[in-house]
C-alpha cells in the first residue's frame, strides 16, 4: 500500500466532475436536459417535478467551477486519508515484527 500524490488525485477528480458537469450544461443547452433527467429518476424508481431550466452561460460555467473545486477538495482529501492510512499500515506491521522478534 503505497503513497499517491495528493494533489495529482485532487486535480484528477476536479477534471472528471468539471467535464461531467460541462456535458450536463450542454444537454441543456441543446434542449436534452429534461429527458436526462427524467430518465435517470425513472431509472431510481423516481418521479419529479422538477423542471430544468432554460440555459444560462453563467451559470454553467459556475456550476463547472464549483464541480472542480468540489471535486479538488474530495479528491486531496482521500489522497491525504489514503496517505495516512498507509503509514498507519505500516506502523502497525512494524509494531507487529519488533513484539514478535
Amino acid at each position: 500500500m503505497g503513497s499517491i500524490d495528493a494533489n495529482r488525485l485532487g486535480v484528477v477528480l476536479a477534471v472528471v466532475m468539471a467535464a461531467w458537469h460541462v456535458v450536463w450544461s450542454l444537454l441543456v443547452a441543446v434542449g436534452q436536459g429534461q429527458r436526462v433527467m427524467d430518465f435517470v429518476f425513472k431509472m431510481h424508481g423516481l418521479r419529479s417535478d422538477v423542471v430544468v431550466q432554460p440555459f444560462d452561460l453563467g451559470m454553467a460555467i459556475l456550476l463547472a467551477v464549483v464541480a472542480a473545486v468540489a471535486g479538488y477538495v474530495v479528491g486531496a482529501g482521500a489522497g491525504l486519508v489514503w496517505n495516512g492510512l498507509a503509514v498507519w499500515a505500516m506502523r502497525g506491521k512494524t509494531g507487529i515484527m519488533r513484539r514478535a522478534s
